[in-house]
């Protein structure tokens, strides 16, 4: 059974309709808090903010954002940085964490083991073998004269 997986696909789900919700401009919106891995693959960012944020990223979607695109597996939004707009493409598999302070509702998100990074940690990891030291010990019944 994959309980996890389908947690986090449920936490997805939230995620979606929270982002549906601000997407409709209502008056007075929450301020929504997504933390996210841009190392994951299928983060599109501009390559000034992937050397500025290596690891985390942060985004408050509230009033100004724009040209937000909800799919099944990921959004897309257009947020002002140093007084530019530039295009930030987040896959949901990406997210680590989600506020909304005003709600006082958090989700943390726990990505597949198998996530592939950008940087190749992920496949390093994979390709790595585990040797097992316990035949190269000496047998506790051997004295160590």
């Amino acid at each position: 059974m994959q309980y996890q997986t389908w947690v986090e696909e449920g936490k997805y789900g939230v995620i979606r309709k929270a982002l549906q919700y601000i997407a409709r401009r209502i008056e007075n919106p929450p301020q929504l808090y997504f933390t996210f891995d841009p190392r994951i693959s299928g983060v599109q960012m501009d390559k000034n903010l992937r050397l500025k944020y290596t690891e985390e990223m942060t985004i408050l979607l509230h009033d100004q954002f724009w040209n937000l695109r909800i799919k099944e597996d990921l959004f897309s939004v257009e947020l002002a940085f140093d007084e530019e707009q530039h295009l930030i493409v987040v896959p949901f598999k990406a997210l680590r964490s989600f506020i909304d302070p005003d709600a006082k509702f958090a989700l943390q998100f726990y990505p597949p083991q198998d996530e592939g990074i950008k940087n190749g940690e992920a496949a390093q990891e994979k390709n790595s073998r585990v040797i097992v030291l316990d035949r190269f010990r000496k047998n506790s019944s051997e004295s160590s004269d």
